[in-house]
C-alpha cells in the first residue's frame, strides 16, 4: 500500500493540450488551424495573457474560489469597434465576482507596440472534480476564459510567456504568501481546448456546429496526505485496535473469562457501539463528496463493517459450542480467528489499494 500510495499518477491537464513555452505555443498555433478563429477568413488577432494567483480555496467539493490578477496585452492596430475584456463563463454566484480595472499602460512586445490592461479579479468557479482516489487525489483546477468581445470570433488569447521570469519551473504566477490550506500547488501551467458548440447563439442564420480554441489558466494541486490520514486512517486504525483486543478476550476457558469478564451480550453491545462509531465517520466523508461515486478511502470503512460483522459472528458461533463443520472456531480456544484478523484485514486494505489508484 505504501508503494502504491508513493506512486499515484502525478500528471495534470490530461484533457487538454497543455502549452508551457512559446515554441510549443507557435507550434501548436501553425498545426491546429481548425477553429472558427482561423476559418473565417478575417484578421486573427492574437491577445497576450497572463495571470498572478493570489488565493485559493475550496468553498464546496466542486465550488472554487480564485483570486489575483489577469492582464492583456491589445496591439495598437486593434480595431476599436473591438470590445477588450475577459468573461468568466464558469463563475458561480456572479453577483460577488469582482473584476475591476486595475491598471493600463503602454509598451512594447517583439517589435509591436500594444496597450496593457490589467484585471483585478475574484471568482467563484463551478468545476468536476475526481475525487476517487482521495485522500490521494490529484486535481486541476482552471479558469476558463472568454473574450468579452462576443461579436467577433477572430480574437485568440494566447499566453504571454515574455511577463514571466522563469516558466520552465513548475509553478510560476503564485504569490510566495499564499495560503494552500489542505492542498499543495505542484504546477500552474496554460492549456488550449478545442470546445464545439452546436449554436450560433443567435447571431446568424448558419447554425453549423463550431469550434473554438479557449485558452485556459491551470493549477494542478495536491492534497496533503498526512491531514487525511490523521482524521481518517487512525480512527480507523484504532477501531481496528479496539475490535481485535474484543476478539482476544473471547475464551471457552473458565480461568480466562472470569479474569477478562467475557459475556457475549457485552461483547456484542461493544460490536453496536464500534459499528456507530465507524458509521458516523463514514457519513462525514460521504458528506464531502455527495456528487462524487465511492472514494478511495471508503473501501476502509466497508472493510471496517465486514469486519464488525464477521467478528460477531465469530463470537455467536463461539458461543454456540462445538458445531458440526466449525470446528475450526473453536480449535485452541478460537486461535484462527485470531491469528487471521490482521491478515484478512490488511490484505483486503491491499487489495483495494491496488485495485483502485
Amino acid at each position: 500500500m505504501s508503494y502504491k500510495w508513493l506512486s499515484v499518477n502525478r500528471s495534470y491537464g490530461m484533457d487538454t493540450h497543455v502549452i508551457r513555452n512559446q515554441s510549443q505555443l507557435e507550434d501548436f498555433l501553425i498545426r491546429r488551424q481548425d477553429t472558427i478563429e482561423f476559418t473565417d477568413g478575417q484578421n486573427l488577432y492574437l491577445i497576450p495573457t497572463g495571470f498572478f494567483i493570489q488565493s485559493l480555496a475550496f468553498v464546496t467539493a466542486s465550488d472554487v474560489n480564485i483570486t489575483g490578477y489577469i492582464w492583456q496585452k491589445y496591439p495598437k492596430d486593434f480595431p476599436k469597434d473591438f470590445t477588450k475584456g475577459i468573461v468568466f463563463p464558469e463563475e458561480v454566484n456572479s453577483g460577488n465576482t469582482r473584476l475591476d480595472k486595475f491598471y493600463e499602460s503602454t509598451g512594447e512586445q517583439d517589435g509591436i507596440r500594444y496597450d496593457v490592461i490589467g484585471w483585478y479579479f475574484d471568482v467563484t468557479v463551478r468545476q468536476s472534480f475526481d475525487y476517487s482516489h482521495y485522500p490521494l487525489d490529484l486535481l486541476t483546477i482552471w479558469l476558463r476564459l472568454w473574450n468579452k468581445d462576443f461579436l467577433h470570433s477572430p480574437i485568440i488569447q494566447v499566453p504571454d510567456f515574455a511577463s514571466y521570469a522563469k516558466t520552465g519551473r513548475s509553478t510560476f504566477g503564485l504569490d510566495t504568501e499564499i495560503v494552500r490550506g489542505e492542498w499543495e500547488i505542484d504546477e500552474t501551467f496554460f492549456s488550449y481546448k478545442e470546445v464545439p458548440y452546436d449554436t450560433n447563439f443567435g447571431l446568424s442564420t448558419n447554425t453549423e456546429e463550431y469550434s473554438y480554441k479557449e485558452l485556459f489558466i491551470n493549477l494542478g494541486v495536491r492534497r496533503k496526505f498526512i491531514n487525511a490520514f490523521i482524521v481518517n486512517l487512525v480512527p480507523l486504525f484504532v477501531v481496528a485496535l479496539l475490535l481485535f483486543a474484543q476478539m482476544l478476550i473471547v475464551s471457552g476457558k473458565e480461568h480466562l473469562v472470569n479474569r477478562f469478564g467475557f459475556n457475549v451480550n457485552d461483547s456484542l453491545a461493544t460490536c453496536s457501539a464500534i459499528f456507530f462509531i465507524v458509521l458516523l465517520a463514514h457519513i462525514q466523508v460521504r458528506n464531502q463528496f455527495t456528487d462524487s461515486g465511492l472514494v478511495y478511502i471508503e473501501y476502509f470503512y466497508l472493510i471496517m463493517y465486514l469486519a464488525i460483522i464477521f467478528c460477531a459472528a465469530n463470537l455467536y458461533i463461539f458461543s454456540l459450542g462445538k458445531l458440526r463443520y466449525l470446528g475450526i472456531i473453536h480449535y485452541q480456544d478460537n486461535l484462527i480467528p485470531k491469528l487471521a484478523y490482521w491478515p484478512v484485514i490488511t490484505w483486503a486494505m491491499a487489495i483495494a489499494t491496488w485495485s483502485t489508484l
